[in-house]
């Protein structure tokens, strides 16, 4: 309406400018217009407009403008609209989109599930500890070392004291059957991956990517921007696997963990893909 108003508004100014200097014919001189005439000024300008219709040309173009404008209003606003409700479901297409590209897709006949530790199932940790350990790290370290990294990192006490910190302890379990662990903490910028491990058996073979993405999603989702972990340097096998998944080898460092044993490891880190 406004729009409606202002357009006449223009067009009277228009036909003033045009009436003052004798551009168009009424008539009837304009510049000698008084009061006792006004009348007949009145019936001259509006026979002129009414012998061209002039009227029915302006409210025709007016409501064309008019139209026109409006429309380009609404679109315009309509437009924004469906950007904002849209917004969340445009960043959830690339949250998803990040996940796809970061992740290597894990195919298993399995039913694959995740536990957090707690006191119901604390008691698995170390009973896969033990039976992993005794295979993945025979002929690396001696048996010595393995029984004391054992007690030292995977007592019950151990364990409570690293979530009640805010570690995270997690238990994967296909078909109801634990197969393997992780754990992990949360810094400032990264993620450290402290222990991740399978089962060695060849029925439970990729199972550890699993593991891995769990820890690769969790980063994505709390907008961690690398995850890094220490691998020993002769665990050829383990260092494949990371190697595949993007980890590059950042450092080389030697940890006295007492007892006269040492862990020399390689530090390996895995940037995170955030999209915004």
């Amino acid at each position: 309406m406004g729009l409606y108003f202002l357009g006449n508004f223009i067009f009277g100014i228009g036909l003033f400018t045009l009436l003052t200097f004798n551009i168009i014919n009424i008539g009837f001189d304009f510049t000698q217009i008084k009061p006792e005439n006004i009348n007949e000024f009145s019936r001259s300008l509006n026979q002129y407009l009414v012998d061209r219709h002039i009227p029915i040309i302006t409210e025709v173009v007016l409501f064309i403008l008019v139209g026109m404008i409006y429309y380009n209003y609404l679109k315009n606003k309509w437009m924004k609209e469906v950007i904002v409700e849209n917004q969340s479901f445009i960043q959830e297409i690339k949250e998803q989109a990040s996940k796809i590209q970061q992740l290597v897709p894990v195919k298993t006949n399995y039913y694959l599930h995740f536990h957090d530790v707690n006191e119901k199932n604390i008691h698995l940790v170390p009973e896969l500890a033990t039976k992993i350990w005794n295979e993945c790290y025979k002929g690396i370290i001696s048996q010595e070392q393995i029984d004391y990294m054992l007690d030292m990192m995977y007592s019950t006490d151990k364990i409570n004291e690293n979530i009640t910190e805010g570690d995270h302890w997690k238990i994967l379990k296909a078909d109801n059957e634990p197969v393997g662990y992780i754990h992990f903490k949360e810094e400032e910028n990264k993620i450290f991956l402290s222990k991740i491990y399978l089962l060695q058996e060849e029925k439970y073979k990729g199972l550890g990517q699993s593991l891995l993405n769990e820890v690769i999603k969790f980063a994505i989702d709390n907008n961690y921007k690398s995850i890094y972990l220490t691998v020993n340097k002769n665990n050829a096998k383990a260092i494949r696997f990371y190697e595949k998944n993007n980890f590059k080898q950042v450092k080389s460092e030697t940890f006295d963990i007492g007892n006269g044993y040492v862990m020399d490891d390689f530090i390996y880190e895995k940037n995170i893909v955030q999209i915004s």
